[in-house]
């Protein structure tokens, strides 16, 4: 579950292990004036109260490409709009990965006391060290509901990931995916929910990747701070080399790929959050 918000924005990739009859809408509206909209593949839940609007694509691995706040979009979109975005594309948004986040150490997973080697041919998965899944563009994502009440606006989709063969051939576990993201007082809640169809333990670790970005005023005057005691060093190929060390200050490279130039790790809490604050705001 992750939740987004104008004022405090928390991202947290998720280790799982795991053990519906639809309704569809053009629109929803409430009195309070939450409402969702669905207009072709965009799908818009909008929150009046806080000047806030989020725009997702299911068909594009069911991607947020906008969270605008007060007509800025604090999401990374390199597009005029999003019925100008035609699905592909990385380093934007909010993707979804999966069945795993981040990068694998070969081109295989261990599950259940077995190694589970990839076919490199099918080309869904790629590279010496696989990353993020094979997910993130997919089109195949159900709108199930999109709907709005006094309260909130959502959006549930769903993906049946057993019924497509080349995905089984690399992740034999059956599983279907259902995500709703909900907007409430100007927060994004994403609620992720795995079933598995299989008759083994089933391991997912999901992800989620926000790019944020600043939209009305200089990186210079925000600060990220991470509630981490400790990191992993990593190795050239940027797999962790094994150890554990404690971390102070982060500066990160200067390239202008990083929205925020330099970050601090405060070791007061042990919360697992990011947190983006800019200063005298």
């Amino acid at each position: 579950m992750l939740r987004y918000a104008s004022a405090l924005m928390s991202a947290l990739a998720l280790l799982l292990w795991t053990g519906s009859g639809e309704k569809i809408a053009g629109s929803r509206s409430s009195a309070s004036g939450y409402a969702a909209l669905q207009n072709g593949g965009i799908v818009r839940l909008q929150d009046p109260g806080s000047a806030t609007t989020v725009s997702i694509i299911p068909s594009a691995g069911n991607l947020t490409v906008e969270m605008l706040v007060k007509g800025h979009n604090v999401l990374r979109f390199p597009h005029d709009s999003p019925e100008a975005f035609k699905g592909r594309g990385g380093g934007m948004g909010i993707p979804f990965l999966a069945p795993w986040a981040d990068r694998l150490d070969e081109q295989a997973f261990y599950a259940n006391g077995r190694r589970y080697a990839f076919d490199m041919s099918l080309g869904n998965v790629r590279g010496e060290h696989p990353i993020h899944g094979f997910l993130g563009s997919t089109d195949q994502w159900r709108v199930l509901e999109v709907s709005a009440d006094t309260r909130s606006a959502w959006v549930t989709s769903r993906l049946e990931f057993y019924r497509y063969p080349s995905w089984m051939k690399q992740f034999p576990f059956a599983h279907t995916i259902e995500m709703t993201h909900q907007l409430q007082d100007g927060v994004l809640e994403v609620a992720t929910r795995i079933e598995n169809l299989s008759i083994e333990p089933m391991p997912v670790g999901i992800g989620f990747h926000p790019y944020f970005q600043l939209s009305d005023s200089l990186r210079d005057d925000w600060t990220i701070s991470v509630a981490a005691r400790s990191h992993w060093p990593l190795n050239p190929s940027k797999m962790p080399v094994g150890t554990k060390q404690p971390i102070g200050t982060i500066h990160l490279p200067r390239p202008e790929r990083h929205s925020v130039e330099g970050f601090t790790i405060w070791t007061t809490s042990s919360a697992t959050s990011c947190v983006m604050s800019e200063d005298s705001r």
